[in-house]
């Protein structure tokens, strides 16, 4: 294995995934990369090509892919690496994205809603995949927000943080009791994948295939139908309750502060900017008055 070449992530050497794949590895292409994973398009001598990728903490993208079986998912293989997570060797299926096809609204509204039937047979199918964090009541989800806003507010403490102030980790305390956001966990919960983007999606000529499964969480259903409808264009209020919308702000703030305190903290003037512009859409959600 080796290092690398900019980031804290370890990757199988060439003949260490011949091995693996059963032929010579002739060409390593970066598809995606930053501070928290890598993923190359690998090509073999035997003419076929494959997905690695190789994560930093947090994740458990790979324990999902021992564990679950689904039409849905991309075929996988774990790679164990000594003390790291585990790195993945996929299926590279030729296929367009699902932001790619250009489905009006009703089409993509389908389109969710058999996704998200498709996630709910995985569980039920599988019944023991990890999680991330279990916040399907308020309390848990309480807890959960009041630790990463302690996170944000440790960041404006030191000074990392300049566009959230002390202000605004106030009022995102206090918004995170609403009542709407409250009523959004009498709704049924189950497994969320929690980055449901469209980008996720590849729709292959025999289904659909769902990516990147690094953080789920047992949470509000509704909120993979939101994150998908938002990153197709569309406004998710029309298809969800508000409190769900609400739940998918305060979600990415807690990954944004989390990221920026324990994984990532070159990313803290970034994070900063968002969490700001995250807090300014939970502020026009709330109810006038």
């Amino acid at each position: 294995m080796h290092r690398h070449q900019h980031f804290d992530l370890m990757l199988h050497d060439d003949g260490e995934l011949a091995e693996v794949l059963g032929s010579p590895v002739t060409e390593r292409t970066v598809i995606h990369e930053w501070p928290l994973s890598c993923v190359q398009r690998v090509r073999t001598a035997d003419g076929t090509s494959h997905i690695y990728k190789v994560q930093a903490p947090p994740t458990l993208e790979a324990e999902f892919y021992a564990k679950a079986r689904s039409p849905l998912l991309a075929a996988a293989r774990v790679l164990e690496t000594a003390g790291r997570p585990a790195a993945l060797v996929m299926a590279d299926i030729g296929a367009p994205r699902l932001g790619d096809l250009g489905l009006s609204e009703p089409e993509a509204v389908a389109a969710a809603d058999e996704l998200l039937a498709g996630i709910a047979a995985i569980e039920a199918i599988e019944g023991d995949l990890p999680a991330m964090a279990d916040l399907r009541t308020e309390e848990r989800f309480a807890a959960y927000i009041g630790a990463a806003l302690d996170d944000v507010q440790a960041s404006v403490d030191d000074g990392s943080f300049v566009q959230v102030d002390d202000a605004t980790v106030g009022r995102l305390r206090r918004w995170s009791g609403a009542a709407a956001l409250r009523a959004a966990f009498r709704a049924p919960s189950g497994y969320v994948h929690s980055d449901f983007k469209a980008d996720n999606v590849l729709a292959a000529p025999d289904g659909y295939r769902i990516l990147d499964w690094q953080r789920p969480i047992l949470a509000p259903v509704a909120l993979d139908r939101a994150t998908l409808l938002l990153s197709l264009g569309l406004d998710p209020a029309r298809y969800v309750e508000p409190g769900i919308v609400q739940l998918y702000r305060y979600l990415h703030i807690a990954w944004y502060a989390q990221a920026g305190r324990r994984w990532f903290p070159q990313g803290k003037p970034w994070f900063d900017g968002i969490i700001a512009k995250l807090a300014g859409e939970l502020e026009r959600l709330q109810p006038e008055g």
